[in-house]
C-alpha cells in the first residue's frame, strides 16, 4: 500500500514556490504519491483564476504532482472555513490519504494544532466575543485575533492568526479533528514573499506578486510584450513558464473586471431581501448594494466602494462572485461533498486511481458526462454547478480572446 499525501491549492499562476511545496511535502511525509485538490476556475478570494483549471492542472502535473482533483466551486469560493473544510472532506473521503502538507509562515504544526483545538473546545465562548467585537466596529480579521486570545491568553498562539497561511492551515487542522479523520497535518514553513506580497525582488515571488505585474499588459494586447518572457522563467518552473508565455502570446489573462457587466446584470435582477440569500452576504451589505448600485462602474471598483472597516475588499468580493455564479447561503459546504472529479493524472500513476476507486467512498468522475450515471439527483446538481461556473468562466475568456468555446462537459482530463 502506497503513502499518498493531500495538498490544497489554487495555482493562480503556478509559481516556484508551489514547485518547491511539493517537493518538500513529498520529503517531509515521505510520500509515493501526491494528490492536489485545486480550485477550478474561480478562487478563494471571490474572483477568477487568471488561467483556466486545465492549464493550472497540465503545470502541477508538470512539477511534481500525481493527480489533480476539482474542489467543488462552493468549497473554492468560499471563506477560509468552509474553503478547508470542502478540500479536507474530499481528500478524507478518498479512503487512502495518509496526510495532508500545507504552507504556513510558522511552519509549527504542534502550535496550529493547539490553536485549532483551543477554538474548536471553547467554540461558544469564542463565537459570542467575535460576534460582540464585530458589532462594535472590528474588522473580522481584528476581531478573529482579539476573540481568540482573550479566549485563550496566550499571545504566541494569538499571532498566529496575523498570517492568512496560518490561518488557512488552523482551518484545515480544524476540519480534520471536526471529521476524526485519520489524515496527519503537515505545516511546512512557508519561504520567500508573503502571501499578499508584491515583492517580485524576493526568492520565491508570491502569486499577488505575479498576477499584479502581468495585469499590467495592455488590454487587447495579445501578444506577449518584450520582457515579459524573462519575467515568467524568473517566477516560474521552465515547464510552467514555457506553457504561460505559450497562452499569453495569443490570449489575454482573466480577471475580475471581465466579468462586470454580467455581475452588474445580476445584482439589478434582485432587491435586497434576495440579495441576502447569497453565501456571504448579510442583510447589510445587501442594503448598501442596492443602495449604492447607482455608483456601479465594474467588479472591483464597487468592491472597493463598498469596503467598510467591518467588510473586507476579499468578503465583499466573494459575496459578489456568489450572486453572480448563484450559490446560495444554505449551499455552505459543511456536508459530505458527494463526488470527486479529476482534472488530471499522469498514466504512470493509474496504480493510485485504482486505489482510490476500491477505497473512495464517493464517486470519483473521469470522464463529466458520466456524472448522470454517477450521481443521485443531489449530487447531480452540485456538479451542475460546478459546469455552471466553467461554461462562465469558458464563455467569458472565449469571448474576450476571440477563441472556440468548449462546453466543461465535453473536456477530458489531462493526462501527461
Amino acid at each position: 500500500m502506497s503513502r499518498i499525501t493531500g495538498i490544497v491549492a489554487e495555482y493562480n499562476p503556478f509559481h516556484k514556490g508551489h514547485a518547491y511545496h511539493l517537493k518538500k511535502a513529498r520529503e517531509l511525509t515521505d510520500a509515493e504519491h501526491l494528490v492536489v485538490i485545486m480550485s477550478g476556475d474561480f478562487v478563494q478570494r471571490g474572483a477568477p483564476a487568471m488561467f483556466d483549471k486545465y492549464l493550472r492542472t497540465r503545470m502541477a502535473l508538470l512539477n511534481g504532482a500525481d493527480l489533480v482533483l476539482e474542489l467543488p466551486v462552493s468549497s473554492a469560493c468560499a471563506s477560509a472555513e468552509y474553503f478547508a473544510s470542502g478540500a479536507v472532506q474530499v481528500l478524507d473521503r478518498l479512503g487512502c490519504v495518509d496526510a495532508l502538507c500545507f504552507g504556513s509562515e510558522s511552519g509549527d504544526t504542534a502550535a496550529l494544532a493547539a490553536c485549532a483545538e483551543a477554538l474548536l473546545t471553547e467554540h461558544t465562548a469564542y463565537q459570542h466575543t467575535l460576534r460582540s467585537l464585530l458589532k462594535k466596529g472590528y474588522s473580522f480579521p481584528a476581531a478573529r485575533k482579539e476573540a481568540f486570545a482573550d479566549l485563550n491568553r496566550s499571545e504566541s498562539l494569538a499571532g498566529l492568526l496575523d498570517s492568512p497561511n496560518n490561518i488557512l492551515g488552523l482551518e484545515y487542522i480544524k476540519a480534520l479533528k471536526r471529521s476524526n479523520s485519520k489524515i496527519q497535518p503537515f505545516a511546512l514553513k512557508r519561504e520567500g514573499a508573503g502571501y499578499h506580497d508584491k515583492d517580485l525582488s524576493a526568492s520565491f515571488p508570491s502569486a499577488t506578486a505575479i498576477r499584479n505585474f502581468l495585469k499590467e499588459i495592455p488590454a487587447g494586447d495579445k501578444k506577449i510584450p518584450s520582457g515579459y518572457d524573462g519575467f515568467l522563467t524568473n517566477t516560474m518552473p521552465s515547464s510552467a513558464a514555457l506553457l504561460a508565455a505559450d497562452r499569453l502570446s495569443g490570449e489575454s489573462p482573466v480577471w475580475e473586471d471581465d466579468f462586470s457587466l454580467l455581475l452588474r446584470y445580476k445584482l439589478m435582477l434582485h432587491t435586497p431581501q434576495e440579495l441576502s440569500m447569497y453565501s456571504d452576504m448579510s442583510p447589510e451589505l445587501a442594503r448598501r448594494i442596492h443602495a449604492r448600485l447607482n455608483e456601479y462602474q465594474s467588479f472591483s471598483q464597487f468592491s472597493a466602494l463598498l469596503k467598510t472597516r467591518e467588510l473586507t475588499y476579499t468578503r465583499i468580493s466573494r459575496a459578489l462572485l456568489h450572486v453572480l455564479l448563484n450559490i446560495k447561503a444554505e449551499e455552505r459546504p459543511l456536508s459530505v461533498p458527494p463526488y470527486a472529479r479529476i482534472l488530471g493524472f499522469k498514466k504512470a500513476d493509474r496504480g493510485l486511481l485504482r486505489e482510490i476507486k476500491e477505497k473512495a467512498e464517493i464517486p470519483l468522475i473521469t470522464k463529466a458526462a458520466d456524472y448522470q450515471k454517477l450521481l443521485d439527483e443531489t449530487a447531480r446538481e452540485k456538479f451542475r454547478q460546478d459546469l455552471f461556473a466553467s461554461n462562465l468562466y469558458e464563455t467569458v475568456r472565449t469571448q474576450k480572446n476571440g477563441t472556440t468555446f468548449v462546453n466543461d462537459i465535453q473536456k477530458p482530463p489531462v493526462i501527461l
